[in-house]
């Protein structure tokens, strides 16, 4: 608790965040400043069990659990077996980020002394340290939002997240992925989204890759989820398969930061892989929708704003994601203005 408490200090942490991969990248630096604050105290981490492989590489975190709604914590039953594991841990406090009911209830039912998470939901009942903002309304970054849930934790205040992953060794499938490209450096262009915001088009993303070529004597890697398997092929196939190489699918999770980790240029719209390369200073390019809730402002790469690219909209209050004004607005975006960002700004940049 801040100085000057006479309440107990808090030995036990639990941090909630069980959506993808990018939010709970920006939950991270909670960890970090929750360590700083309490050097010894015991930090354990509730996620989804596909990010939790990439958290195993963060440093600061005693216990990781994975929460598995469609198997061992599905239903009612779930529940409270999710409940029991918790109350077994002895939790003093636990931090909501991503607020969904049948977890608010859980942590309820574990009886953890301290529950923080928003006020602004029909549950919050369940909670009982209540945090004020509309995060919908964007006025900050999504991970200063995680770390508001701190303010009343900290002795040391702090509103600039940190990121702190362990030294990086590379593996036996590091050696030889690197022989595959000839220990070239490489550039990643990620063009998947899972539909969660607005994207380039295939066309304006063969444009990128042709100016990496001309412009560069990188590899190219077109990463994915197996389902962008067509997308990726679509924009692999008029370039020669020794400079632009598909790898959708083909890492684990952790596997790909390695691979971002030692990137020379990450570029991609409102993605995970794009608050990856943020979080471990990869060189990135990012293309964003200005209006709510897309905006970069809450979810563009925290550190590398300057290289956030939007078109020039009349912009409504609101993005229709489904129903965009300009039938996609980073359509918008034209040859010569990506061009523009990407040789005369990005690449010479990173060659001074």
């Amino acid at each position: 608790m801040p100085k000057n408490s006479s309440a107990k200090i808090p030995k036990r942490f639990l941090l909630v965040r069980t959506d993808r991969v990018g939010d709970t990248i920006l939950t991270l630096p909670a960890v970090t400043a929750l360590r700083e604050n309490y050097p010894n105290a015991f930090i354990s981490y509730l996620a989804q069990d596909y990010t939790v492989p990439l958290i195993e590489k963060y440093e600061g975190i005693d216990l990781l659990l994975t929460y598995e709604p469609e198997g061992i914590h599905s239903g009612w039953k779930g529940l409270f077996r999710l409940s029991n594991q918790l109350e077994n841990l002895n939790f003093d406090v636990v931090l909501l980020f991503y607020p969904r009911p049948e977890l608010a209830l859980a942590l309820w039912l574990a009886k953890i002394p301290v529950r923080i998470g928003t006020g602004f939901r029909w549950y919050s009942f369940l909670m009982n340290k209540l945090i004020f903002e509309h995060r919908k309304n964007c006025e900050k970054h999504e991970s200063e939002y995680n770390l508001s849930l701190l303010d009343s934790l900290l002795h040391n205040q702090t509103s600039k997240p940190e990121y702190k992953f362990k030294k990086w060794t590379p593996e036996t499938w590091w050696k030889e992925f690197s022989k595959e490209l000839n220990f070239n450096d490489y550039a990643i262009v990620h063009a998947g989204s899972g539909d969660s915001a607005p994207n380039l088009n295939a066309s304006q993303y063969i444009l990128i890759i042709q100016l990496l070529l001309k412009n560069t004597n990188w590899t190219v890697l077109l990463t994915g989820i197996s389902e962008e398997e067509k997308l990726v092929s679509e924009l692999a196939n008029s370039f020669p398969k020794e400079r632009v190489k598909k790898v959708t699918g083909r890492f684990s999770l952790a596997e790909l930061f390695s691979v971002i980790r030692n990137s020379s240029l990450l570029i991609s719209s409102s993605t995970g892989p794009l608050h990856l390369a943020n979080a471990a200073g990869t060189p990135l390019l990012g293309f964003f929708c200005p209006a709510k809730p897309h905006t970069s402002v809450r979810w563009g790469p925290y550190n590398q704003q300057e290289w956030v690219v939007s078109p020039k909209i009349n912009e409504p209050e609101t993005c229709q994601l489904k129903k965009c004004h300009y039938g996609g607005c980073l359509q918008k975006l034209t040859e010569l203005e990506i061009t523009e960002v990407l040789c005369n700004q990005r690449l010479k940049e990173l060659k001074t």
